[in-house]
């Protein structure tokens, strides 16, 4: 029932018009109080709702001798609702070219965030852009999980499958935990040559699903609970993690 509440929302429906709405459809013709009481909201309330789904042709009222009902229309009757949020949704997505160029030529330079020193990035979307930063340079040195990401992002590895048909030439060297999935990892080493991985102790986990070096910058990322990640410019921290980096990887078999 969640997800179809869900669902309801998306076509603009509050949380409570859509459960006022799958509640009749399960009850059939109810009486406004019998009906506020079901899903425990004011009867006042209950009739701003009813009159707001009678608008949008998801609700009927009905008079059966002396008592006064409102009943459900078919699920059929959602049709108009998702027919006008696709139109919307096409309407912003051709309107994006004009309000892009729009925006880039009037907003003042100084407003331009690449000068930022450090970027915060949420949600699964945020930290795509994040490896797509990262998959720009030519040399990536990564520490990462493989058993978290393949969890929670597997499109991780078609992404870094993806940069290496572009740039041949880019060189990575990730250190991974020892686990069943990082065997994952040989495909890729055996596939690309200038794709190289060691794996750590089995003693020693990486809390962070993937720490990124490349291109005086370090990003971290982590895919637990809310998905997020940041990246940090800074030459200095960026040349010391790097030393580090290489003098692990010497130590690893």
């Amino acid at each position: 029932m969640d997800k179809i509440v869900d669902y309801l929302k998306q076509l603009d429906l509050s949380d409570v018009e859509a459960r006022l709405y799958l509640t009749l459809l399960q009850t059939g013709p109810t009486s406004v109080r019998d009906l506020a009481a079901t899903i425990d909201i004011k009867r006042t309330t209950t009739y701003f709702y009813i009159d707001q789904l009678v608008e949008k042709s998801l609700l009927m009222k009905l008079v059966k001798g002396s008592k006064k009902l409102v009943a459900a229309n078919e699920p059929e009757n959602l049709k108009p609702l998702v027919d006008a949020k696709l139109a919307s949704a096409k309407a912003v997505q051709q309107g994006f070219p004009t309000i892009l160029k729009i925006l880039t030529t009037t907003l003042p330079k100084g407003n331009n965030s690449t000068d930022a020193e450090i970027k915060y990035y949420k949600g699964k979307a945020g930290v795509k852009k994040i490896y797509e930063d990262a998959l720009l340079s030519n040399e990536v040195r990564s520490y990462v999980n493989v058993t978290e990401i393949d969890e929670v992002f597997p499109e991780n590895f078609k992404l870094f499958e993806n940069a290496f048909k572009r740039n041949p030439h880019i060189k990575m060297y990730e250190i991974a935990e020892d686990s069943p999935q990082s065997k994952k990892l040989t495909a890729i080493a055996d596939k690309w040559s200038t794709y190289q991985y060691k794996i750590l102790p089995k003693n020693m986990r990486i809390t962070a699903q993937d720490i990124l070096i490349y291109d005086g910058k370090i990003s971290i990322i982590n895919l637990k609970d809310n998905v997020h990640g940041v990246i940090l410019r800074n030459n200095d921290l960026s040349n010391n993690l790097k030393m580090l980096f290489d003098f692990i990887w010497k130590t690893l078999l």
